[in-house]
């Protein structure tokens, strides 16, 4: 599985930077973007993950990668599960070998910049941080429509997994 993350979140991580120019072109397991999302409670951070072919989002809590890395193969089979597509979670290879680089994508980066701002306004909603219901997020997230790379359409990321569930 590789990881591209932000500059910021590899900082915060404690993470060097290392640049790897190869795009993944296989529709699955394929790659994940992350970065750093301010719930907007002092001190709490999460990190949103993003898949670069079925731009699924996943977020977990906290504001280290490593710590993170732990509970996201759980988040990612628990989304998949609600979503009704528990028989893609051994595609995902979630428990392979974890490469960590830099973000190589400014489309990827301008989606994962579309849906900060879906998140902020749903973590706005919450009055405490306790309230914050990550799962509800991740749902609504993959029902939002996100341009498809190089199609010029615009799809689902449940639109995307059902396409794949079906080849």
């Amino acid at each position: 599985m590789i990881v591209r993350a932000t500059k910021k979140l590899l900082n915060t991580s404690g993470i060097k930077p290392v640049k790897n120019l190869n795009e993944s072109i296989a529709p699955l397991p394929g790659e994940w973007y992350a970065g750093l999302v301010s719930t907007g409670k002092q001190g709490k951070m999460l990190i949103h993950f993003l898949h670069t072919s079925t731009k699924l989002s996943i977020l977990c809590p906290g504001k280290s990668l490593n710590k993170a890395l732990q509970v996201f193969p759980g988040r990612i089979e628990q989304l998949l599960g609600r979503l009704k597509f528990s028989k893609l979670v051994f595609q995902f290879q979630l428990h392979t070998t974890t490469e960590i680089y830099t973000t190589n994508s400014r489309s990827m980066l301008s989606h994962m910049t579309q849906l900060k701002y879906a998140i902020e306004y749903s973590i706005a909603l919450a009055e405490t941080i306790e309230d914050i219901n990550y799962n509800e997020i991740e749902d609504s997230l993959s029902d939002m429509l996100l341009s498809s790379k190089g199609s010029g359409r615009y799809e689902k990321p449940t639109d995307i997994l059902q396409r794949l569930v079906n080849e």
